[in-house]
């Protein structure tokens, strides 16, 4: 462990952090509430109380005795009804006339009503809800995912540093404010972790549907690269001071529609159990699916000894930069006042001192929830005991080699055409404008069609193109136009912008339409 000469007042190294690590994170816009756009299962899923249940390891409710007569689970020992975990409290002290169950030694389960699943009276107030703090985005719609992910697709792939991870396995991206003029090295730059917390479900559930958000990923530890940075984004997203178990994930993906078997996921055939449960105030046997994480395995000190990637912070005496090893404050003095040292040591010794697992090494969706909770353990830490931005190693900066931008055409203002034409005018127009995100010069060219609704085009398509087009900038073009018909019609117009280098195209085509009429007689 390395510590260094420079001390700080309680107030002077919290606020200097703080201020630091502001600096240093994308803004995460709030999403609005109810379940994803054309997600969800049928009967519908309420969202309303979602307990900590007892689960086996795929994280798949273990559930009472007996067998519906119209069950058709996989697993032949499923019964009624699902099994809420008994809080800590009532197992301590359970309330008067509440007697817990316990289907194995260590494991205390709050009983239910067979015929309705419903906990028993006397022990309503044994339940523990699962508090998903800020990770209840996850209730956003496909639009605001669709929104985020562009979001971070764009700030990774206009990087102008090779893209790194910090040491909570977050990827870091990087702006280059100068360079040396004769090695064209970067001589001055910034660094940007994405810590959005929308951002981090919008990755997390990408990733599983389909294993890529467009851009390379780093290194998976032995897992997929979309599998360990999934993990990453949902404790990301998470409460930093909360956690993540299998309960939170096993909701979430309920919540965001991953369980939903018209769903593709990169995780294979869902398991599913037929449960009883209450629907719109019917009790009826429902079918509930789970996302199948078998596969994934995770071990705690293969992956925080190979984080920060690459490594940066040196050993003792600085000849060499340390694998797993981060920075942040320490107490020097109790105080009064309170005074705190900068400080470089292995990130396992940090932050998972006092944990029971600190050699965690499991697989299943409880390891993927523990790398998630790892994640977000890494941050908290970080977030507590922040080095002041003025004292912190500055992250390196490898250049990246070809010039990237994020070219556009606005779906609200890009592509102006007539709303209504008179057949024969002349001297109508369009307008189209591309708008380039940088953060390098764009060189590229805007196509725009104007084609009749009996699929006649009424001019041949019009390109033109735009050359170094700055960062920030933008290019509007306009043309006139004439068109002739016999019989009142439309006009489908489209415009799209095509640059070598242009990191998102989701962005690039827009359409409009204009109605044509016809007056007078021929």
């Amino acid at each position: 462990m390395m510590i260094r000469t420079l001390v700080f007042t309680a107030a002077a190294a919290v606020f200097a952090g703080l201020l630091g690590l502001s600096s240093n994170t994308f803004a995460a816009p709030g999403g609005g509430n109810g379940p994803p756009d054309g997600g969800g299962q049928t009967p519908p899923v309420d969202f309303g109380d979602l307990f900590k249940l007892y689960r086996d390891v795929d994280g798949v409710p273990i559930l009472t005795a007996g067998v519906p007569e119209d069950s058709t689970a996989q697993n032949a020992t499923a019964g009624f009804c699902q099994q809420p975990l008994a809080s800590a409290e009532c197992v301590d002290a359970p309330p008067e006339g509440c007697t817990l169950e316990q289907p194995e030694p260590g494991v205390d389960v709050v009983p239910t009503i067979a015929e309705t699943c419903a906990v028993v009276e006397a022990c309503s107030s044994c339940t523990e809800e699962v508090d998903f703090g800020r990770i209840n985005e996850a209730r956003s719609s496909d639009t605001v995912f669709d929104e985020q992910l562009q979001d971070v697709v764009v700030n990774l792939a206009t990087s102008d540093c090779v893209i790194s991870l910090d040491p909570a396995g977050r990827m870091v991206t990087g702006t280059i404010l100068a360079t040396d003029p004769d090695s064209m090295l970067p001589t001055e730059w910034t660094s940007a972790t994405l810590d959005s917390p929308l951002g981090g479900l919008a990755m997390y559930r990408q990733l599983l549907k389909t294993g890529s958000i467009g851009v390379p990923l780093p290194a998976g530890e032995g897992n997929p690269a979309a599998l360990i940075t999934a993990a990453r984004g949902l404790g990301t997203a998470s409460d930093k001071s909360g956690g993540v178990d299998v309960d939170t994930v096993a909701y979430i993906n309920e919540i965001m529609g991953l369980t939903d078997p018209a769903t593709e996921t990169i995780l294979g055939p869902r398991l599913y159990v037929d449960v009883r449960e209450e629907v719109q105030g019917t009790v009826q046997t429902v079918r509930k699916y789970f996302l199948n994480y078998g596969a994934f395995g995770y071990d705690r000190g293969d992956n925080f000894t190979a984080l920060p990637a690459p490594p940066y912070i040196d050993d003792p005496l600085g000849d060499e930069d340390m694998p797993g090893w981060f920075e942040y404050l320490s107490l020097y003095d109790l105080g009064p006042p309170e005074l705190f040292q900068h400080t470089a040591g292995p990130i396992l010794d940090a932050v998972f001192p006092d944990s029971p697992f600190v050699e965690f090494d499991g697989s299943n969706i409880g390891a993927f929830a523990q790398a998630a909770d790892d994640t977000r353990a890494v941050i908290d830490y970080m977030h507590t005991w922040p080095v002041p931005a003025d004292f912190a190693t500055v992250v390196p900066c490898d250049a990246v080699s070809v010039g990237t931008y994020d070219v556009s055409i606005s779906d609200v203002s890009g592509l102006q055409v007539p709303r209504n034409i008179v057949s024969g005018t002349e001297g109508r127009e369009f307008t189209v404008t591309v708008a380039n995100a940088g953060p390098d010069p764009a060189t590229g060219t805007v196509t725009v069609t104007g084609t009749l609704a009996n699929g006649t085009p009424i001019h041949d398509p019009w390109v033109f193109p735009f050359t170094d087009l700055q960062q920030g900038d933008s290019a509007a073009y306009t043309q006139l136009f004439s068109v002739t018909v016999d019989a009142a019609t439309t006009i489908d117009w489209e415009a799209t912008a095509e640059a070598p280098n242009d990191v998102f195209t989701g962005n690039n085509h827009v359409h409009a339409t204009s109605n044509v009429t016809v007056t007078g007689r021929r």
